[in-house]
Parts: structure tokens; sequence; C-alpha cells
């Protein structure tokens, strides 16, 4: 193989460059990227770059813009692959250009998805993608702001605890129960949802959005399918993200929720490999999923890159992501079965405890809050399929560690 071609110049494409060449590849490697940016973090995207968008926050960027040449990646921004020519072995640019490729990885991650309502782009409708969305949602994010987020997935909540600390009256519709429930379950959901109350965030669950109320080309106010008019000067919208599969799907390789990949990143085609957000594979639990998480991106794209250069790669992890929010450190790894026993571990109402979600006697999840030092050990515990009864997980004077020794 002699040279690579990796579509999305973002997390998992930076992170793909970056292991070709730590794994000695020594060819071409063409990181072809739509944003102006080099590749960069985007966990601080509804954080630290809210609060303060003139500072770039620390280690924003995966590598200093001098990497690239050293390293001998030819960065390719502002500029978009129209498609991927098997017969031309390589990528077909805008420009009509072809970047000659062996191999090729697609890393194209998604779009937000967007409401489907008269109004959805107008100027304070806001969307959080990109580092340019960020910046945009900055200026709107202002002290005295009444901001209404529609949708309290992790993105919505963190907004929603960002535009709190910058002194915003937040107000958070959700057509669930509670935030985040598909991630935590509805107890631990109603659980953050108290927190967000407790904070200042006005809540209207179980209800979704009907249309907006305009003024001067601006939304105004949401309308909410009780009735309930809101008064707002921005609208922040976290509805979930549509894979970027064209490419994919023209060129004849297999689609579902995102492109199919095996356990070495391999899509339908075996010059074609992907990673990040946009690839659905193998689950850790069976059947096929598509994660949309940070460390997901960052060790799939690995894989993948080593995939391609021939070493032996089986990638099939579960699930494992983090979300900051006010002072709460959530982390969670693995799934929640549907009929899972939940066992707690410390106290809920101190916003410090560990919940396993037993299958069985298998641990399937963790949850941390506020205790980020278990989950280093919790992730081995749903890797390594622990076995263990409720009354033991209960146990404090039982150590993590110690359930993971005795299951060795």
């Amino acid at each position: 193989m002699r040279s690579v071609a990796i579509v999305g110049a973002n997390l998992a494409g930076g992170r793909a460059a970056e292991t070709l060449r730590q794994a000695g590849f020594d060819g071409r490697i063409t990181l072809i990227g739509e944003e102006p940016w080099r590749p960069y973090e985007r966990p601080p995207l509804s954080k630290e770059f809210l609060w303060n968008p003139a500072e770039v926050p620390d280690n924003f960027f995966l590598q200093d813009e001098s990497w690239y040449s050293d390293n001998r990646i030819d960065l390719l921004l502002n500029t978009r692959a129209e498609a991927i020519d098997l017969a031309a072995s390589g990528v077909r640019l805008s420009g009509g250009q072809l970047v000659a490729a062996d191999k090729v990885l697609l890393a194209t991650g998604g779009h937000a998805r967007k409401l489907n309502l008269a109004g959805a782009d107008c100027a304070n409708v806001h969307y959080l993608r990109t580092q340019d969305d960020a910046a945009r949602m900055a200026l709107d994010l202002r002290p005295g702001a009444r901001v209404v987020i529609v949708g309290m997935g992790v993105i919505g909540a963190e907004v929603a605890a960002s535009a709190i600390k910058l002194g915003c009256d937040v107000t958070a519709v959700e057509p669930l129960a509670a935030p985040m429930e598909r991630a935590l379950g509805k107890r631990f959901g109603q659980w953050l949802g108290e927190e967000h109350r407790k904070r200042g965030v006005k809540t209207h669950f179980s209800r979704g959005v009907t249309g907006f109320k305009f003024a001067d080309g601006r939304v105004s106010a949401v309308e909410i399918d009780d009735g309930t008019i809101i008064p707002c000067d921005a609208v922040v919208v976290g509805v979930g993200i549509i894979p970027a599969t064209s490419l994919a799907v023209d060129a004849g390789l297999a689609v579902n929720n995102g492109i199919i990949v095996d356990r070495r990143c391999q899509t339908s085609n075996p010059a074609v490999f992907a990673a990040g957000d946009v690839a659905e594979q193998d689950s850790f639990f069976g059947g096929r999923l598509r994660q949309e998480t940070y460390q997901n991106a960052a060790d799939q794209a690995q894989a993948a890159a080593l995939a391609m250069l021939g070493h032996e790669v089986d990638y099939c992890k579960p699930m494992w992501y983090w979300s900051d929010q006010f002072d709460l450190n959530i982390q969670f790894c693995g799934q929640i079965p549907v009929q899972a026993e939940v066992v707690l571990r410390g106290d809920i109402e101190s916003n410090a405890f560990v919940a396993f979600f037993l299958s069985g006697d298998t641990i399937d999840g963790v949850l941390t809050v506020n205790r980020a030092p278990d989950m280093g050990i919790g992730k081995r515990l749903v890797e390594r399929r622990v076995s263990a009864s409720a009354d033991r997980l209960a146990d404090a004077d039982v150590s993590l560690r110690e359930l993971l020794k005795q299951s060795a």
C-alpha cells in the first residue's frame, strides 16, 4: 500500500492519520475535510468554547499545525469529497480532481438533525456540530437571554448547563419523560432532570415542539404540544444526527443506519474502511450498533488504520461515554438491559454514586456520577462480563478492584 485517503478531518480522521504514521506507514496520507479547521476535539464545543468563545481551550486541536507538515500529511481543508471512485482507485473532489489512494477511510461523521418546522433555519435557531456552530451559538448565549433547548440528550443537557452558567434564562423541552433517558434509563434520567431544575432550568418533559412564532425574521417564541407558548431570544436544537453515508451509498457499499463494517472496520469493499459516528459495527452485546461517542471514534479510527496496514484487528468494545454538566461528571459504560436489576453503591442524593445494571448476575452496565476513578474498573467489569450478586455489589466493603480480581 502506497497511499491512503481519509475523508473527514475530525477526531476519527485525525487519529487514523496519527496511527498510520506511528505504525510506520511511510506512504502518502491525504486528509480531506469540509471545515476550515484542522482536526479538533468536539466535547469542548458544548462547554468551554461556549463559556469563552474568544479563547480556544487548551488542547482543543488534536495536533499543532506544524505536525501535519512535519509528518507529511496532505491536509485538504475547506474541501468536499464528491465521490469514492473505485474504478480510478481514489476520492473525487468537488472540483473534479482525483486523490489517488490504495485504501480509503470514511470518517464522515454526521449532520445535525433539523426540526421539520417552518423557521428551523432562522439565524437564532442553533444546531451544534462544528466549531463554527458553537461560535454562532455563543453570540446568543448572553446573560439574561431567554434560551429554549429542544431535546435533552447529551448535547441539549450540556448546552442547558452551559447556558445557566452564562446567566441565561433556560427552558428545556424534551419528548421523553426525562433528560438523557435513553442513555441513563428512567430512574437516573429523572434524577438528572431534578438536578437541572434545582439549578434553574425550567422543564417541559413528555412534550414536543409544534411550531415557532417570529418577529423581525427571528424566532420569538416556541409553541409546544400542550399549547404553551415559550418566549425566547434563541433556540438550541439537539435531536440527534443523521450519519453522512451518501459517499458510501453512491459507491455501492452496504449501508444500514450507518456504513456497515466488520470488526476490522472494513466495508463491503475491501479497499474502503469506515470509523467513527458513521460506522455501524458488531455490538459488544450482539447485533450491530452505530456508536456516537468520543472514545469509539478515537479507538475505532486507530483499529481501522492498523487494519489497513494488514495488522490483526478485532475491534468490538462496549459503549463508554462521559458528560460534564454543572458540577456533575457523568460516565456510563455498557448497556442497560430491558429488565435490568439496578444496584446502587453510594447515595444518589449526594450526587456521588455508582450504579450497576445487571442482566441476571452479569454486569451489563456501570454508571458513575462524580466517581470517575471507579469507572476505570467499571469498564473492565463490563468488558469481562463479570458476574456478581446484588448484595455483593451493594457492599461498600467489597472494592471494585476485588470484584475484578475474583473474575480473573
